[in-house]
């Protein structure tokens, strides 16, 4: 009998899992395809249903860990942005090594982020929207996943396992078509790899063949421009370094020589004041000599 209220909160966290995992595919989706040029829609995610699993797993880690807390309102949002970015830097870290290529990348001069991988941007969105679903939306999930029955719960979460698990391995055997050609990668490529994957599975027309090469060509070129750009920042990096190398050894070149010159002053200086006491010493001798001698002759005037 203990078997089955462990069941049931196990399906329930599962569900809640699917739930907020689907809201952050809607969100995200929506976002990428209006801030698009041209707008269009674009698939995000690793699989290729609707459901993005980082957003899942954020959002349970949120409620199961930190809504019991307590919290006050800023330290609330500052330790979900915490354990969001930690979750996001982990996952991007690992299907990078994995798939050597990135899903999300945040390198923006007005967005600044740890390896492109995490933003102060994101992360401040992902306190706020963290808090809002605790205080907010997690409230009527509850109400609503907890008006299913046991069986109805544990009959959707395996129904939905299974259909994650086959989109999971579907996911991986696509992504993993193109890892050792896009190799090094470091820009946001997510709309060019799902349309690939997509096209992984549709290789019966030529048409089809074609449009995967062309796709392929130009994640390559996205790739060499990210290389070029950062060997030519690295490039600027180093010629500044060395500019600034270079007037460091000028300016330490210009205060030695004002070093040596001032020495230079001193033993001149020092010099002619000691010739000058031994001028003076021989001038005191020789008048030394002459005063006897002057002695005499003011005598001898006087006698006479």
């Amino acid at each position: 009998m203990e078997l089955v209220p462990f069941l049931n909160e196990l399906t329930t966290w599962i569900l809640y899992f699917f739930i907020y995992a689907c809201i952050g595919w809607v969100f995200e989706s929506l976002w990428c395809s209006v801030r698009a040029r041209p707008i269009h829609f674009i698939n995000r995610g690793f699989l290729f249903g609707p459901i993005c699993p980082i957003y899942g797993v954020g959002a349970v880690l949120m409620t199961f860990f930190i809504a019991p807390l307590g919290l006050n309102w800023f330290s609330e949002i500052l330790l979900i942005m915490l354990v969001c970015s930690i979750v996001e830097y982990v996952a991007s870290y690992v299907m990078e090594k994995k798939y050597h290529v990135r899903w999300w990348s945040y390198d923006n001069w007005y967005n600044p982020s740890i390896n492109g991988r995490v933003s102060i941007g994101t992360s401040t969105a992902f306190g706020i929207g963290g808090y809002l679903i605790i205080h907010y939306i997690h409230p009527v999930v509850v109400g609503g996943v907890s008006g299913f029955p046991f069986g109805a719960k544990m009959a959707i979460s395996v129904v939905f396992m299974i259909i994650f698990l086959i989109d999971n391995y579907m996911s991986s055997a696509a992504a993993s078509s193109v890892k050792h050609a896009l190799k090094g990668g470091h820009v946001d490529l997510t709309d060019e790899i799902k349309r690939y994957a997509v096209n992984y599975y549709r290789k019966q027309t030529r048409k089809t063949r074609r449009f995967a090469r062309s796709i392929l060509r130009k994640m390559k070129r996205a790739q060499k421009s990210a290389i070029r750009q950062l060997k030519k920042t690295h490039r600027q990096l180093k010629r500044a370094a060395k500019k600034a190398q270079d007037k460091s050894l000028l300016r330490q070149k210009q205060i030695e020589a004002k070093i040596k010159i001032n020495q230079a002053r001193l033993r001149a200086k020092t010099e002619y004041l000691a010739k000058r006491r031994e001028t003076r010493r021989e001038i005191a001798k020789v008048d030394l000599k002459t005063i006897p001698k002057k002695t005499e002759k003011l005598k001898k005037n006087s006698k006479l």
